[in-house]
């Protein structure tokens, strides 16, 4: 099996990503939850989220519900490669209200354009786009290796800057969710929820623009540490005189 893996090659972060960890650790708790459920069918209803029957607690459960291995697998290798970085700069408080707003505004408008859909939403895919838009605007120099496998042995590694390959990957899901209104057309199998990529990019890119005219990329420039759990976002970081290094 041949495919393609996405990695960022010359960003590299400050700080433990403790938040993103964490997250893998409760995606992957939940995909072995599931594997131990006596009804993997009944599981996915109850914790997935299925316009027609929504409860409110699926809004939350249903970004760590992941059909296959492979589906969870390819989730979580781009929630590594955006996320720490992402984390790096905004702190774990504002990087997870972005991972669940991300994931609650492609929610909302899947319902609200499907409402009559019984297919359950899963995955996690829709705040991982949130941060891979983020990260689109936030990094756009930078340059991202995508490396061909063959089962998982790099055959080859080419090298773009960071909007091309991200708008590769989320930019027709984009397209999709605006030009369709987000109407999904899914057949009894279920399909790729392109309205909650579209929507989540679309969220991610927002807040990071905002998050650089408000200055948190200009801070995080000029100085080694900020907020412990805030990042860069507070504004008095800004008068900070930079750490000199210790001889």
């Amino acid at each position: 099996m041949v495919w393609l893996l996405p990695w960022d090659e010359d960003t590299h972060v400050r700080h433990m990503p403790w938040a993103t960890w964490s997250l893998v650790a409760f995606n992957v708790l939940a995909f072995a939850l599931m594997l131990g459920a006596s009804d993997t069918d009944a599981w996915i209803d109850r914790f997935g989220m299925a316009p027609a029957t929504a409860q409110w607690w699926q809004y939350m459960t249903a970004n760590f519900v992941h059909g296959s291995p492979m589906h969870l697998i390819g989730n979580m290798l781009f929630l590594i490669v955006f996320g720490d970085n992402i984390e790096d700069a905004f702190g774990p408080v504002p990087f997870l209200l972005l991972y669940f707003a991300g994931g609650l505004a492609g929610d909302l408008f899947v319902n609200s354009s499907n409402a009559a859909m019984t297919i359950p939403s899963i995955g996690a895919s829709g705040c991982i786009a949130t941060l891979a838009g983020a990260y689109l605007v936030l990094y756009f120099t930078s340059t991202i290796g995508v490396r061909v496998m063959f089962l998982v042995f790099t055959m080859h590694t080419f090298h773009f800057r960071a909007p091309w390959v991200l708008l590769f990957w989320f930019g027709y899901d984009l397209y999709l969710t605006f030009s369709r209104h987000g109407v999904l057309d899914v057949g009894e199998g279920g399909g790729v929820n392109f309205v909650s990529h579209g929507m989540g990019f679309a969220v991610g890119v927002f807040v990071a623009i905002y998050a650089r005219l408000y200055g948190v990329m200009r801070r995080y420039d000029k100085l080694s540490e900020g907020s412990t759990l805030l990042g860069y976002w507070p504004t008095h970081l800004e008068y900070a005189r930079p750490r000199r290094p210790r001889r």
